[in-house]
């Protein structure tokens, strides 16, 4: 074969191979990529599925939760009994009673009256001393109160194997105190809780302090009585 001839057949050889690879090219252009699927491993499907479950948890924590003795809308009648500790007599009983209104769960208006004596023990001691008499040594004591009741935690506690609901509440208002000694405002200020018996009855502590001027002796004081009591409560209607 001459020479001429062998180079026009190479040329020919190198256009086909360069159309060739042009046509390759364009279709690894145009060609779509192939799709990788993930690989998801055991371990991972694992935590995944225990983190989406404490997220729910807490979820369902975050929403609202029934009671299972609700207060809101109902009438509370409480009869009440303790002990008074005055600061100008000695330590004496009281006894009171008391109609409330709870317009939520965590709140209410509360109407009261209590009555003690004033046990004049110490103040014999002082009569002696300034040669002065008392004109009633054990007056009655009587006090008439409104207060705003404000209940912030609600729970349950476990009491000889049974669980047992409860809240803890804060008072606060004022009232009258109606005595030999004193016939004036008070301020009154409080803390309680109730333990809930079935749906209609309720088992309450409470310690207030009471704050009024008091005239002894010819002398005025500004005194802070304390009182602890406990009683039952009764809420209408019976039932939630």
């Amino acid at each position: 074969m001459k020479p001429r001839s062998l180079t026009l057949v190479a040329s020919l050889a190198l256009s086909a191979l360069t159309v060739l690879a042009s046509t390759v090219r364009a279709d690894d252009a145009t060609a779509k990529p192939a799709k990788v699927t993930p690989v998801t491993r055991t371990t991972e499907m694992c935590i995944d599925k225990e983190i989406a479950d404490r997220l729910a948890v807490k979820r369902k924590r975050r929403g609202a939760v029934d009671r299972l003795f609700v207060k809101q809308a109902r009438h509370e009648i409480s009869l009440t009994g303790g002990f008074y500790d005055s600061d100008l007599f000695s330590g004496t009983y009281v006894l009171g009673a008391s109609y409330t209104f709870h317009m939520t769960d965590q709140t209410a208006v509360e109407f009261g009256a209590a009555y003690t004596h004033a046990n004049a023990d110490i103040i014999r001691a002082v009569e002696a001393m300034r040669g002065q008499l008392l004109t009633d040594a054990y007056a009655p004591v009587r006090f008439y109160e409104s207060l705003l009741v404000w209940s912030p935690m609600y729970g349950k506690l476990r009491l000889g194997g049974q669980v047992v609901h409860f809240d803890i509440h804060l008072d606060a208002g004022v009232g009258v105190v109606d005595s030999v000694t004193n016939r004036g405002a008070t301020g009154i200020g409080g803390v309680g809780m109730k333990l809930f018996i079935g749906k209609a009855f309720a088992f309450r502590i409470d310690a207030r302090d009471r704050v009024f001027r008091q005239e002894l002796l010819d002398e005025k004081f500004l005194v802070n009585d304390a009182a602890i009591t406990a009683g039952l409560s009764l809420f209408l209607p019976p039932h939630n």
